[in-house]
C-alpha cells in the first residue's frame, strides 16, 4: 500500500472528507507547488550549508522515500481507508494531515537553522497559504505534526492523542510517529551524492554522512523488526573522516558512524512505538554489514551482524522523582516531598 496512490485514487469522491470538500485536489496544488517552489530549494539551500557536516539530498526524491517508508509501516496494520470488521481504520482526511506534514517536515530549511528547522515548517505553511485553501486549524495541526520529526524533548508527547478536526477524528501523535519513524527510515544509498564521493569533491566533514547513505543497501521489516543491510567498500574503512559535533570536530571511522546511527535508529523506533499500534511497534533492530573488496567485489571477511534490542533489568533514566515527574513540584517551585506534606499535615490539624 502507498498511502499517496490510495489517496489520489478518491479523486471525485468528496463524500470521505469533511465538509464534501476536494482535498484531493487541495493536496494536488500545494504538492506541485512543493514540487516546483519548496523542495529544489531546499536542496540549493543544503547545498549551501553542506559544510556543516550533516546534510545528504533533502529534494523531492527525499519526499518519495518518506513516503514509501511511511507507507510500510502503515501496510503492517493491514489498514483500510474504510470502516471494514478486523481492518486498522486509517481515514482518507488522517491520510491528507499526514501527507501535508510530510511535505512541509523539511521546509522550515528555508528560513532557519538545521537546529531550528523543524519549528520552522509552520511559519513557512502560513506563508505559503495566503489565500487560506486550509483552514486555521489544519495549518495548526499540520505544523504540529511536521514539527515533531525532530527534537528530543518529547515532541510527539506533547501532541493530543486525539483530536477533532472539521468534525472528523484525527489522531495527532500516531500522525506525527509515522512521519517521524518514516522520515528516519527514509535513508538508503540513493541519498548519497555518489558521485562525488567518486571524485572525492564532498566538504570533508560532510563525507562519512555521504559514505553512510551509500552503504546503506536496504530496509525491510519483518515480525516487529527492522532490518538493515550494507555493503561497505575495504577503502571506506581503513582512515578516519572528520565530523562536526558539538564539542568540535573530531575523527571517526566509517564503522563508528554506522554503530552509532543504527542504535539512533532503534531509540527512534521505541521512542515512536509509544505512539504506534501494537502490530507496528519495532522492538529490535536487526543490523547485516557486509566487507567487500573495491578490487573485485567479493567478500573481505564474514559479514558483521548485531541485533539492537532492550536488554536486562529496566533502569530509570532520570533517578531523582522530581526530576522525572514535573507534577511533583508546584508553581512556586516547592516540591511536594516528604517535608512538605508534613508541614501541610500539620497545618490541617492545628486547623481543625
Amino acid at each position: 500500500m502507498n498511502i499517496e496512490e490510495e489517496f489520489l485514487k478518491l479523486d471525485k469522491d468528496y463524500s470521505v472528507f469533511p465538509h464534501e470538500k476536494d482535498y484531493v485536489g487541495i493536496y494536488k496544488t500545494f504538492k506541485s507547488a512543493f514540487d516546483k517552489d519548496v523542495h529544489p530549494e531546499i536542496k540549493t539551500k543544503i547545498l549551501e550549508i553542506e559544510k556543516e557536516g550533516y546534510y545528504n539530498d533533502h529534494g523531492v526524491d527525499h519526499i518519495k522515500m518518506v513516503i514509501d517508508r511511511v507507507s510500510k509501516i502503515i501496510t503492517c496494520l493491514n489498514p483500510s481507508l474504510t470502516s471494514e470488521p478486523e481492518k486498522f481504520h486509517i481515514s482518507p482526511y488522517e491520510i491528507f494531515i499526514l501527507l501535508m506534514a510530510i511535505q512541509l517536515h523539511d521546509s522550515g530549511h528555508l528560513i532557519g537553522s538545521r537546529v531550528d528547522h523543524a519549528k520552522k515548517g509552520k511559519e513557512l505553511l502560513a506563508k505559503f497559504d495566503p489565500g487560506n485553501i486550509l483552514n486555521t486549524s489544519e495549518k495548526l495541526i499540520i505544523g504540529n505534526i511536521a514539527k515533531a520529526h525532530g527534537g528530543q524533548e518529547d515532541p510527539i508527547g506533547k501532541l493530543q492523542p486525539i483530536d477533532m478536526l472539521s468534525h472528523q477524528k484525527i489522531r495527532p501523535q500516531f500522525l506525527a510517529a509515522l512521519l517521524r519513524l518514516g522520515d528516519e527510515l527514509a535513508e538508503d544509498l540513493t541519498r548519497a551524492s555518489k558521485f562525488l564521493i567518486d571524485i572525492d569533491q564532498l566538504e570533508k566533514t560532510s563525507k562519512i554522512f555521504h559514505l553512510y547513505s551509500a552503504s546503506l543497501d536496504s530496509i525491510s521489516f519483518n515480525e516487529r523488526e527492522i532490518q538493515l543491510s550494507f555493503y561497505v567498500m575495504d577503502k571506506f574503512l581503513i582512515d578516519k573522516y572528520p565530523k562536526k559535533t558539538k564539542s568540535g570536530i573530531v575523527q571517526e571511522y566509517l564503522i563508528t558512524e554506522i554503530y552509532k546511527r543504527t542504535q539512533k535508529t532503534f531509540l527512534e523506533a521505541l521512542y515512536c512505538g509509544r505512539f504506534l499500534p501494537e502490530e507496528c511497534r519495532f522492538n529490535k533492530v536487526r543490523v547485516k554489514i557486509n566487507l567487500v573488496k573495491s578490487s573485485d567485489h567479493d567478500e573481505i571477511t564474514d559479514p558483521i551482524g548485531y541485533d539492537l534490542k532492550e536488554n536486562g533489568y529496566p533502569t530509570l533514566e532520570k533517578n531523582d522523582i522530581f526530576q522525572a515527574c514535573d507534577s511533583l513540584t508546584l508553581h512556586g517551585g516547592q516540591q511536594i516531598d516528604g517535608d512538605y506534606l508534613s508541614s501541610l499535615i500539620k497545618s490541617k490539624l492545628q486547623s481543625v
